[in-house]
């Protein structure tokens, strides 16, 4: 039983309350996670829309997912190149599935591909220099992409 008093949870600060939750997560205490979680102060904001603020955040963190996902990629397909040449084209494979994908869901969205790649994360030029070498995009693995980031997304 939990002997810590009401008063306890209701005065944690903010930085307390996500350090004593990801405390609580780590040792597999959900109850303790969840008394965090509800005894957290509510509050009202006044906002831009959320449908907007959200799909915005998301879609820069997927830009982001997409740009770590590609480098890591690419360097998987540099070291496979020297220490298993043959299978190193499985490497290209997915990086053109995964830049399709990315491509069909923005422009799905109305983004211009090009604009999004000024307003997204900065490319590392060697990811250019790869997609150069990559084959055309797969179906199969092109659709799965698209799956993941049109839930990442929630864009409708």
């Amino acid at each position: 039983m939990n002997k810590i008093t009401t008063s306890v949870y209701e005065n944690l600060t903010p930085k307390q309350r996500v350090v004593a939750s990801i405390e609580a997560e780590s040792r597999g205490d959900a109850a303790e996670r969840k008394r965090l979680i509800q005894t957290c102060p509510k509050v009202t904001y006044r906002q831009n829309d959320a449908k907007f603020s959200e799909t915005m955040d998301q879609l820069l963190i997927a830009a982001a997912g997409i740009e770590c996902e590609l480098r890591g990629h690419a360097l998987s397909f540099l070291f496979a190149m020297l220490n298993d040449p043959k299978n190193a084209h499985t490497f290209l494979q997915a990086s053109a599935d995964i830049r399709e994908a990315w491509r069909m869901t923005i422009t799905n969205m109305d983004i211009d591909p090009e604009a999004m790649r000024k307003a997204g994360p900065p490319a590392n030029p060697i990811l250019e220099i790869i997609a150069d070498m990559a084959p055309k995009p797969e179906k199969s693995g092109v659709g799965k992409v698209v799956a993941q980031l049109k839930e990442l997304i929630g864009f409708k």
